[in-house]
This record gives C-alpha cells, sequence and structure tokens, in this order.
C-alpha cells in the first residue's frame, strides 16, 4: 500500500511495527470527501445515504470509470443502492462490494463510502475498518461527513486534513489520487 496510509495503519493498528516500501509517498494518495448533507438512512438492519450514493456515481463518472477502482462499504443496503444507481447511470458497477466481502483483495484506487453520520456502527471494528482502508495498491477516496469524523466517530481510524468537497467531485474540479483535473 502507498507509504502514507502503510505508515498510518502501522502506528495505529500494528504498534509501529508493520513496514512498507512503495513507490508512492505523497499524502495525495488519500482524500477525504466532505458530504455534509449526507444523512444515514436505516433499511432494514443495514443503512445506507442516499448523498454518498450520489457522490460515488460523481467518483466514478468524473475520475475513475477507465480506471482500476473498487467501491466498497460497511453496509450491504448502500452496496446495492450504489450498484442500481451505477446501473442506471451505465457506469461501470460491477466493483462494488461491502467490506467483509472483499477481505483479502485489492484495487489501485479504492472508493469507501463510510454511510454512517450520526452512529458509530461499524467504525467500532479496529479490525474490520483496518481491512477497510488497507485494500488499495495506488490510492483510496473516503467518502463521508467531516464534521461526523471529528466528532461522533473521532475515536476510530477515519480522520484527516486532506478533504474535498463533494460539490467539487460533482463539478469535476478537484485531483484526487491517481487523476489530476486539467485546469
Amino acid at each position: 500500500m502507498p507509504v502514507p496510509l502503510g505508515y498510518f495503519i502501522s502506528s495505529h493498528v500494528y504498534g509501529s511495527r508493520l513496514r512498507t516500501v512503495h513507490d508512492i509517498d505523497d499524502d495525495s494518495c488519500i482524500r477525504f470527501v466532505d458530504v455534509w448533507k449526507g444523512k444515514e438512512e436505516k433499511m432494514g438492519s443495514s443503512w445506507t445515504n442516499s448523498s454518498e450514493v450520489s457522490t460515488m456515481v460523481d467518483l466514478v463518472r468524473n475520475y475513475y470509470q477507465s480506471l482500476n477502482f473498487c467501491i466498497i462499504t460497511p453496509y450491504d443496503a448502500q452496496r446495492a443502492e450504489i450498484q442500481k444507481s451505477l446501473k442506471e447511470e451505465k457506469l461501470p458497477w460491477e466493483h462494488v462490494f461491502n467490506v467483509d466481502s472483499f477481505q483479502g483483495n485489492e484495487a489501485d484506487y479504492l472508493l469507501i463510502s463510510v454511510v454512517r453520520s450520526n452512529g458509530v456502527g461499524f467504525l467500532k471494528s479496529l479490525n474490520r475498518t483496518n481491512v477497510m482502508l488497507t485494500r488499495c495498491r495506488k490510492g483510496m477516496v473516503i467518502v463521508s461527513s467531516r464534521p461526523f469524523l471529528r466528532s461522533v466517530a473521532h475515536d476510530t481510524l477515519l480522520g484527516s486534513e486532506a478533504w474535498v468537497e463533494a460539490e467539487d467531485v460533482a463539478e469535476s474540479t478537484v485531483n484526487l489520487p491517481g487523476v489530476t483535473v486539467a485546469k
């Protein structure tokens, strides 16, 4: 995995015992997209977040559809909603997984939909969150609410200053891991 991610995981999960050797050593390999309007919604025993679904569609449409990418999310209802929306837009939909089904796999670029905005849920599990964060070979984009990760979820593995706005992703105006926007 890229050096910044490997260093973070090593220090927060493995007591600084994990070593990473990788060509990518720039912090720009990890970005957080702030979907501050996003709200979690209960769907059966699972969760969805329609604002994050829209942002995932924008990410695939505007940045990643021609790259080796996968989308993962902790919640199966969110996985189904993302797949449905990508199919409706005639975008690649085959590489959308829940975290547990993606364990042991990798992709060059990983797009993560956190889903929750009020309760920590899945993020309480250090092991499962570790799996979620360690699947990329080149870069990772995490979609969530900045206020949520800085407040309710502040004691979890997620948190960064590398945020971009969902509106900028929709307008294709920001650089993301592996994709530089022509100005």
